[in-house]
């Protein structure tokens, strides 16, 4: 029997992160497991399309794993979903191969961290967004975001808790965009970090934030970063930025 792909959507503010974890607390794949339990009556082992930390959130996470027998995909949907708490939800659910793989066959990924820069954020944003109340220079976040696009050690722009095979990766776009519509007052304009690359470290993404931020602050040079990127100088430029402000915004297979 092959293999079954679900697209899953999350908010991850309720979740210790994707991956199931030892006396952490609720995951989204320990949840999904259990619902997948309780549709097919034995366990079932996922693999997802990578790991998200706590409080992060995904539009397009991807989950793979061997069926012990054959359901319509459609009533497959509705079941799961039945079985799941709102804040998690899936949409669709495709045939893939056996040797398929959720993460290594991934050919791009992109991700987007929201903010505001207001001096008294929204009360309705704090799951959705972080808000900055320090003056940022947008025009030199941007020049560090570009700073950023191409292949490096990112060595100095992950943390420990995973142990990658290496640390180089590579940035296809890195850009800031304001996004000015109004959303009935209870959001108001905003800003994405759009990042896209062949793959990501732990925390890499809210490092290259919390570093751009620090950019658009005076407190960290463009030279900073290229001597980060080049590992002349060693351990994080800034702090990571926080976790509520993050998506996986779309897998690229």
């Amino acid at each position: 029997m092959k293999k079954l792909k679900l697209q899953v959507k999350f908010s991850g503010s309720n979740y210790f992160g994707w991956q199931v974890q030892n006396q952490a607390g609720p995951t989204v794949q320990g949840t999904l497991n259990t619902a997948l339990e309780k549709v097919y009556k034995e366990k079932i082992k996922t693999i997802g399309s990578g790991r998200t930390d706590a409080r992060v959130h995904s539009l397009d996470h991807h989950v793979v794993f061997t069926p012990p027998f054959s359901i319509p995909s459609d009533s497959l949907i509705k079941a799961l979903n039945s079985h799941l708490p709102e804040d998690i939800r899936i949409y669709t659910c495709v045939e893939v191969e056996n040797d398929f793989r959720a993460t290594n066959d991934a050919i791009k990924k992109e991700y987007r961290y929201l903010f505001t820069n207001d001096p008294i954020g929204s009360p309705f944003q704090n799951d959705l967004m972080t808000n900055l109340t320090f003056d940022l220079n947008f025009d030199a976040m941007s020049r560090a975001c570009e700073a950023f696009i191409g292949s490096y050690d990112f060595e100095n722009f992950h943390c420990t808790g995973s142990d990658p095979a290496n640390t180089i990766r590579e940035i296809y776009e890195c850009e800031i965009i304001k996004v000015d519509p109004d959303f009935h007052g209870i959001l108001g304009p905003h800003y994405c970090l759009r990042v896209v690359g062949n793959g990501f470290l732990k925390q890499m993404v809210r490092l290259i934030v919390g570093t751009v931020w620090s950019h658009g602050r005076g407190k960290v040079s463009i030279e900073d970063i290229q001597k980060s990127l080049a590992l002349e100088d060693a351990g994080h430029l800034a702090a990571v930025a926080p976790a509520q402000g993050l998506y996986k915004f779309k897998v690229h297979y």
